[in-house]
């Protein structure tokens, strides 16, 4: 829906003035606003006399609610500095003294399992200076990766199995650092401490971290440690960001204040540059009705931060190329407050971008580096050898699920499907038999029943298709066992999207086509975020975002959660 506003002229000095709507006395050109908006969030009007201008002649306000200050030039004094509230100081110094102390009980372990390690690293000075030596050495290099690595950075602790990729960066990087403080000044250290201390200490802060972020989680859901949020959008924007927020708390944002507008262009000129304007704000309940309303203008940064916010949410509207983007970013950050966007999958954020800045033509340049030649190699020779490895351990496994298979029913072992793979390649997929002989022909009866034909993963938790042994095998996932020879054959990978069917694959949105950029994989995203419990939007989306964002070492955590999926048994059925 689209109204059309006549810009006014008008003093632009209080905030109550950035809001109403009322005659004027001179027209200016006609624009037209667009942005989402409901209607509940404001009245239509044909005229409203709000400037949309972002900058007014200063950035300074002195009053509460952000309005101007040109008459009042007493005490301006700028607010400075990046504050950090004190619970995030906290939960920080807990996080340094407990990694400390993971490498401490790790370098313990070490030498407890090792003793001729520990007697060799006593031998370096006299006494016990040289084991004190070595576990400060230990302790300042692990401290060092983990900070090289981002685990301290703010939003880590909430950010799921990503912190854990981190993490594990971080013991690569603690192991090349003993290595190479070893070799630099001539330490001549068991090279074994170089390896376990790293592998060791990985284990024992991954076990801190999950903790910790439980409690975190656990504080704010209760409404702590959380960061107060000005969120700026559209009403009907506005509306939908704080209802996320207030069902994903473990996002850590809460809302404080909001700033509603609305986007205009002017109609003769279809590349003119986009203008935002204030409109009023209707509180869909209680919580919204608490939150204070906001005008955007230049003193919206002043204002957020003597509200103490620590983050300005951008709902929608604002697009990342316009100036009142650009402007407000810098004026945002310039206060010490975290500027966010709301983003799709779509967005190319993920991406490495590189800016050419040639004058004649500059050009932004999106990378993924995880498509580079050297780490799909990497990726390919990972499958093989673990594959490999998964096939000859799990062969006793598979054989007693052959036996029990065939002597339930006497139907075949085996049940291949064709499925679809990397760039839409179809080939035969291979799962040990947990449904009755005839399952493929009553699927489409039991769609039809259930209300669910158009889901592109058809799971059902009573399915009366499954056999006896069949709920069993589903239930501990040994019936993907076969699909380790489908990984080392090529067609699959450990770590990818589930393998679509075809029938699937004709129904796929051109974004979510992108999953068949890689090939299909055992385990991935959708096992370890919920499996069958997730919805349609929701298995999307993780398979989207794993696409944009996989790597070696996410790989590897992935690998590591399926372990524990399984034994929970979420939404396996």
């Amino acid at each position: 829906m689209e109204e059309e506003f006549s810009i006014m002229p008008k003093d632009r000095g209080t905030a109550a003035e950035s809001q109403a709507t009322s005659t004027a006395t001179m027209a200016m050109p006609k624009v037209r606003a667009s942005g989402s908006r409901s209607s509940a969030s404001f009245s239509p009007v044909a005229e409203c006399d709000i400037a949309p201008t972002f900058f007014d002649g200063t950035y300074f306000s002195s009053t509460p609610d952000g309005s101007s200050t040109h008459n009042d030039t007493t005490n301006i004094r700028p607010l400075m500095g990046h504050s950090v509230p004190k619970w995030r100081y906290l939960y920080n110094t807990t996080l340094v003294v407990l990694d400390l102390l993971m490498t401490i009980v790790a370098t313990y372990i070490v030498f407890l399992l090792r003793p001729f390690a520990y007697t060799y690293v006593q031998s370096i000075g006299p006494g016990e200076y040289g084991v004190f030596s070595f576990l400060l050495l230990a302790c300042v290099s692990w401290l060092i990766s983990l900070h090289s690595a981002r685990s301290y950075e703010r939003h880590t602790m909430g950010e799921g199995y990503a912190l854990y990729a981190k993490l594990l960066n971080a013991a690569f990087i603690d192991f090349i650092m003993l290595c190479t403080l070893g070799y630099l000044f001539h330490l001549n250290l068991p090279r074994s401490l170089n390896v376990f201390i790293p592998l060791v200490s990985l284990v024992l802060v991954i076990i801190e971290r999950w903790i910790m972020r439980r409690a975190l989680h656990r504080n704010r859901m209760n409404g702590e440690f959380n960061y107060p949020t000005v969120v700026i959008g559209s009403p009907e924007g506005i509306h939908r960001t704080v209802e996320q927020l207030r069902q994903c708390r473990g996002l850590g944002y809460a809302p404080i204040a909001v700033c509603p507008v609305v986007s205009v262009k002017n109609e003769d000129d279809p590349d003119s540059a986009q203008h935002l304007v204030s409109v009023p704000f209707t509180p869909a309940n209680d919580a919204e009705a608490r939150l204070k309303v906001l005008p955007l203008n230049s003193h919206l940064p002043q204002t957020a931060k003597r509200m103490k916010a620590r983050t300005v949410l951008v709902a929608d509207v604002l697009t990342r190329d316009s100036e009142t983007m650009r402007t407000l970013s810098l004026a945002v950050e310039s206060m010490g407050i975290e500027l966010a966007l709301t983003t799709s999958v779509a967005d190319l954020s993920g991406a490495d971008l590189h800016f050419r800045n040639d004058p004649t033509m500059p050009v932004v340049i999106a990378r993924l580096t995880q498509y580079s030649t050297v780490t799909r190699i990497l990726k390919r020779v990972c499958d093989i050898v673990l594959s490999g490895i998964a096939i000859i351990l799990s062969s006793p496994i598979m054989l007693w699920v052959a036996y029990k298979v065939k002597r339930e029913d006497g139907g075949p072992v085996f049940y291949s499907q064709t499925r679809i793979g990397i760039y839409g390649k179809p080939f035969t997929m291979y799962k040990f038999r947990s449904m009755r002989t005839d399952a493929d022909e009553i699927k489409a009866k039991l769609a039809k029943e259930r209300g669910i034909e158009d889901r592109f993963i058809f799971k059902l938790k009573d399915d009366p298709r499954v056999t006896k042994i069949g709920h069993f095998i589903r239930k501990t996932s040994l019936d993907e066992f076969p699909q380790f020879f489908n990984v080392f054959k090529g067609d699959m990978s450990l770590v990818g999207p589930r393998p679509p069917l075809p029938e699937e694959v004709a129904r796929y949105d051109m974004l979510y086509s992108t999953r068949l950029l890689v090939k299909p994989g055992i385990t991935g995203p959708w096992q370890i975020s919920g499996r069958s419990d997730l919805t349609q939007e929701q298995s999307e989306y993780a398979d989207v975002s794993y696409i944009q964002d996989w790597s070696i070492t996410g790989d590897i955590v992935i690998l590591l959660k399926t372990v524990v999926a399984v034994f929970k048994g979420t939404g396996s059925y």
